[in-house]
């Protein structure tokens, strides 16, 4: 449901690439993050093998290996999970006025099922390792066709040992600029070709599986989980553009597997969101950015693609949103009945204006009148407990 708080609390809005700076600052952030990975890589030895696997620069620039990539996405999750970041005040995001509701629908959905996309971080890549490859436009002693998986894990290790024996090179630089420089000076190119498409092997499907318990996911949670990893990476290439045909793609797919299709669509985005948005750092002449694009476009493909049933969610939003606070304000006694009491008045016009006058202010819309000290006191106390039911801590 759309929270009552997103429209009536404002703060100021910070740029997207701004935002990740300061998740990345964030010692516990990563404290937590590198727990997460550096326990279930002691439990699982296919997720410890993937953490190694070397990143290309052009498409990942947060750092020289996977598991870089992997803590942001964490870090990103669990700011969510803590009140650290809001989507709403992500600059990129407020912009887009009108789509506040999907907004915090999608925050809300990774807060809600933080467990179901720490399973997402933790598989999406994890075929990468025995899929990856090598080419290079320069003379290099290094073999690149890489045929069989022995062979395979054979080049990423004289890759990771070419790498060790560059940053040692440059002991005091940050592993994000070693990482560059290594790339401009070998050029040396890294691919995974189909690495999506091989969490269908039964090796894989089995890890997924353990994970998906240790989280106590449901057997429809794994399915849908096996979806969203084998087609990760069509998420972004769909929407490089607007492309509203690209949504029927997903509701057929949901549709087809059993699925409630506006739930597929929204664990799609959070998906899209951790992995191309927030753990997909890139590297141009300006510097490191996050590339915001492909959430946009894919919200803006959803309204297009059904703008009448987007109009009839956002009706269903208003109206739930006003039964809900309706809820709040009996339940600590600012409805019509419990204010009679206060105000010691009858029905009437009078009361009318004096209701929607108070109303008004608790909503942030008017100032709020007064009555008396007294009663005063007593609406402020019970205003104060509306705000503590309504908002969530830290916002």
């Amino acid at each position: 449901m759309w929270r009552f708080e997103t429209r009536q609390k404002q703060t100021e809005s910070e740029y997207l690439n701004l935002a990740i700076v300061r998740l990345e600052d964030d010692v516990h952030l990563h404290g937590h993050a590198s727990a997460i990975l550096d326990g279930v890589g002691m439990q699982e030895p296919l997720i410890a093998q993937s953490l190694l696997t070397p990143q290309d620069v052009r498409y990942h620039a947060e750092g020289p290996v996977m598991r870089d990539h992997l803590s942001l996405m964490l870090c990103t999750l669990t700011a969510l999970c803590e009140g650290k970041m809001h989507l709403i005040d992500i600059e990129e995001f407020r912009r887009l006025k009108g789509y506040e509701g999907e907004i915090q629908e999608l925050e809300d959905l990774l807060k809600e099922r933080a467990a179901f996309f720490e399973v997402f971080v933790l598989v999406h890549d994890v075929c990468k390792w025995v899929s990856i490859s090598f080419s290079s436009s320069k003379e290099s002693t290094m073999f690149f066709e890489t045929p069989s998986l022995e062979e395979r894990f054979l080049q990423r290790g004289k890759y990771l040992d070419l790498y060790d024996a560059f940053a040692k090179f440059h002991p005091r630089k940050a592993p994000r600029e070693i990482q560059a420089e290594f790339y401009l000076v070998n050029r040396i190119d890294v691919h995974y070709h189909n690495h999506a498409r091989h969490i269908h092997a039964r090796v894989y499907q089995e890890l997924l599986e353990r994970l998906c318990q240790a989280h106590k996911l449901s057997d429809r949670d794994h399915e849908m989980l096996d979806d969203l990893v084998s087609h990760h990476m069509d998420f972004g290439s769909d929407f490089e553009m607007v492309h509203p045909q690209r949504i029927d793609r997903y509701i057929h797919l949901a549709q087809k597997r059993g699925y409630e299709p506006e739930l597929f669509l929204r664990l799609m985005q959070g998906c899209l969101f951790l992995d191309g948005v927030c753990g997909s750092k890139r590297l141009s002449a300006r510097g490191y950015w996050h590339d915001e694009s492909p959430l946009v476009h894919c919200l803006k493909s959803e309204q297009e693609f059904a703008p009448a049933r987007r109009a009839q969610k956002e009706r269903e939003r208003v109206e739930a949103e006003g039964r809900e606070r309706n809820r709040l304000l009996k339940e600590v006694g600012l409805d019509g009945v419990a204010l009679m009491d206060v105000l010691n008045m009858e029905p009437g016009r009078t009361f009318g204006l004096a209701l929607r006058r108070i109303q008004a202010g608790i909503l942030g819309k008017a100032e709020m009148p007064r009555f008396g000290a007294a009663i005063d006191q007593e609406i402020e106390k019970r205003v104060e407990q509306f705000y503590q039911k309504t908002f969530k801590k830290g916002e």
